[in-house]
Parts: C-alpha cells; sequence; structure tokens
C-alpha cells in the first residue's frame, strides 16, 4: 500500500460504514477502491461477495473486475 498517499491509504482503512470515492480524473479512486476492498478481504474478514462496490468511469467492466479480483485474491 505505499503506492497510496496518507490520505488515500485512510481511505483503505476506513471501517466504520458506507463510503463515497469521489476525486478527479488520474486521482487514484480506482486504486484505492480495489485496494480496500481486498483489504477488507484480506485483513477484515469480508467475503469477496459481500462488498458492495459500485464504480461509475468509463474504464470497461472487465478491467476493473481484474482489478478487483487482482486486489482480493
Amino acid at each position: 500500500m505505499t503506492d497510496l498517499n496518507p490520505r488515500q491509504q485512510a481511505t483503505v482503512h476506513y471501517i466504520d460504514g458506507p463510503l463515497l470515492v469521489l476525486a478527479g480524473a488520474g486521482s487514484g479512486k480506482t486504486r484505492v477502491i480495489t485496494t480496500k476492498i481486498g483489504h477488507l478481504v484480506k485483513q477484515c474478514g469480508i467475503e469477496p461477495g459481500r462488498s458492495g462496490d459500485i464504480y461509475q468511469q468509463s474504464r470497461s467492466g472487465d478491467e476493473r473486475a481484474g482489478d478487483k479480483s487482482r486486489r482480493s485474491g
């Protein structure tokens, strides 16, 4: 997680409720979200299918699914 800045790292570690990641293009939103899902699965014991994550951006769904599986597997 050293590739994330301190604010992004805090976002990944926040587990006290729902979280909205809203930021500009190229700011690392996808990396933060996929890292957070990996953290929830590996460190918090959440089953991969139990995370509710919604993306709104122009990248393809297949590319995002690959991000998620790489981070949580």
